[in-house]
Formats: C-alpha cells, structure tokens, sequence
C-alpha cells in the first residue's frame, strides 16, 4: 500500500516534442525572363564578339532611322520661287527710301537708279525684326553688300532676306554665298546633280545613237 502511494506521488516524466517536419526549399526567383548565360558563352571570345557585331548589325542597314551618307542627296541652295516673290514684295515697298525726294539723306552716283535701291538705315530697320544678334545682321550685309556701297538692290537684298530666314532656321551664315543662290535671287532656274538613274539612261541614249551612226 506504501509503494503504491509512492509511486502515485512521483512526479510525472514529459514526453519530449515531436521533431518539425523538414523544411521545404523555395526556387530562388528571377529578377527577370531571360535564360541566365551559360558559362560556355562566357569563356569563349569568339561568342562575345559574334554577338556584339549582330547587336551592331541592327543599327545599320536593318534600322529605318539608318542613313547612308554617300546614298544621301546633297541639298540644293537655292531660293524658291515663293521665297524670292516674298522678298521682293519686301523690296518693292521700301525701295528709293531716304534716296529719292526731299528727304533724301544720301546720294548715289551718277547713272544709278536710286529708285532700285534700298539704303542701309532702311535695311537695319527691316532685318533687326528678325531678332537676330547685330554682330550676325552685320556678317549678313557684309556678304550681301558686295561693293561696299552701303546699299543693297533686288538681288542683294533678296539674298539678305533669305540669308537671315536661313539663320533662323538654325543654319550658318556663309562666308560667300554660292552662284545657285544669287541666280536663284534672279529668278533663274537652277539645275541639280544628275541621278544615277539619269545618267544611266543617258549613256543609253548615246550608246544607241552611236550604233545608229555605225549602221548608217
């Protein structure tokens, strides 16, 4: 009876907790779609090279945006036809100012026509509406001015005009302005550099005439 209350008094043994199951490893995420390399690529040269000339190749003839300089054609100076009856609209409105008439402030040599002209007070006038720098109005009539005579006639000042709407639209000012521009100012028609296409049709033509000849 002893023994038994003995044994019932006696502290209880734990059991000892079960063992967590094994953790389950997650997949390492991506930080985007594309394969990783593999080390092959890596270590061989060859590879590398062979891929940065195909990356290059799609910024050449394959992209739109690509342009081929000798294939380009080369831009005509020229004043159109819109452009020089603009200019001489101009022109026509302010001729013979402060050169005819009583308040003639300057004079012109004998034989010319002071009504053609337009005198360099009028012309400052005029182009320092465009808002350009003084130092560029000058550059312009120092290439348009050809004589030194501190006056300008149609042609010149059709070239002036033109000149500055050209420096507006973010062009240079020429040291010398090329013969296109002063027969265009003139309202001569300017002809272009021939095509390819135009030159090939035109051998041709002189091939078959020169058979032509040789039969006859």
């Amino acid at each position: 009876m002893a023994g038994s209350l003995a044994s019932s008094r006696a502290t209880p043994t734990r059991a000892s907790p079960p063992t967590p199951p094994p953790r389950k490893t997650t997949p390492h995420m991506r930080h985007t779609m594309r394969k990783p390399p593999a080390k092959s690529d890596d270590e061989d040269p060859r590879t590398r090279s062979r891929h940065r000339k195909k990356a290059l190749g799609k910024l050449g003839q394959g992209h739109k945006h690509y342009h081929h300089e000798g294939s380009r054609k080369r831009w005509r100076e020229e004043i159109t036809a819109r452009e020089r009856k603009r200019y001489e609209g101009l022109w026509a409105s302010n001729r013979g100012y402060l050169l005819t008439g009583p308040e003639a402030g300057s004079t012109v040599p004998a034989g010319v026509d002071a009504e053609q002209l337009v005198v360099n007070v009028v012309v400052r006038d005029i182009w320092i509406r465009s808002r350009l720098p003084l130092d560029e109005l000058g550059e312009v009539w120092d290439v348009v001015d050809r004589q030194g005579r501190g006056y300008l006639d149609k042609t010149e000042f059709v070239v002036g005009m033109w000149l500055i709407d050209q420096r507006l639209r973010g062009r240079k000012i020429p040291q010398k302005v090329s013969p296109s521009v002063w027969g265009s100012a003139q309202g001569m028609q300017v002809l272009g550099p021939k095509s390819k296409k135009e030159k090939k049709e035109k051998k041709k033509r002189e091939k078959k005439l020169h058979v032509s000849h040789m039969h006859v």
